[in-house]
């Protein structure tokens, strides 16, 4: 991929920077690979930043009835940002209360630096998401596990009744894998199911890829 100087909407210069996806099931560890190797890029001296998917929901003002479902996000949205990072323009990420279920006033600037890493469940469920992720890495990690984690995740950092997160887990949480994200692996650059013990090399690796795209 080139790294060309372009214009931004408010007139401020910028690199294209590489766009790195990190796709798999709730629960796979998509958040702590992704700031693995936010720290691993800082190491090799790649200004880098981290956006969540989850930051894109619909702000419906009421509880959605499913939020493992691709419907349930603003694509629009999302596509045009990065559109506009890759065009060299910083961006205001939105900030999705789960609360309220709206966008809180606050936003978060990301600015189009070496690397900006995205994670979230449907990255690759359009063609105009896939076409801007120069590196697309899917973590293939076994549906149990991703229920363990999540699970023992639902209940100390979010305090929710055991049966309740079994019921949202096999309602729509494995529907939603199975239907969604796992067939998307095939559009995936880059496919794991552990993260290697050495995160730098790799990053170092990822980064050739981009370079390659």
């Amino acid at each position: 991929m080139s790294r060309r100087l372009s214009s931004a909407a408010d007139g401020v210069i910028g690199l294209s920077p590489r766009l790195i996806a990190v796709v798999g099931a709730s629960g796979s560890g998509k958040t702590t690979v992704a700031r693995q190797l936010l720290g691993a890029f800082n190491q090799l001296g790649q200004r880098s930043e981290l956006i969540s998917m989850d930051s894109y929901y619909k702000p419906v003002g009421h509880p959605l009835n499913n939020y493992d479902r691709p419907a349930a996000f603003d694509f629009d949205l999302l596509v045009d940002d990065l559109a506009q990072l890759k065009s060299g323009a910083g961006i205001n990420v939105p900030t999705y209360d789960f609360v309220t279920h709206r966008r809180q006033p606050e936003v978060v600037r990301v600015e189009p630096v070496d690397v900006v890493l995205v994670e979230g469940l449907f990255l690759y469920a359009l063609e105009e998401l896939l076409q801007h992720f120069d590196v697309r890495i899917y973590l293939d990690v076994d549906p149990d596990t991703c229920f363990e984690r999540r699970f023992k995740r639902d209940q100390v950092e979010r305090g929710r009744e055991p049966e309740d997160i079994r019921r949202q887990y096999f309602d729509q949480v494995f529907p939603g894998y199975q239907q969604y994200i796992h067939p998307s692996r095939a559009h995936a650059t880059h496919q794991l199911e552990a993260l290697p013990r050495d995160v730098v090399s790799w990053a170092k690796e990822l980064l050739d890829s981009a370079s390659q795209s």
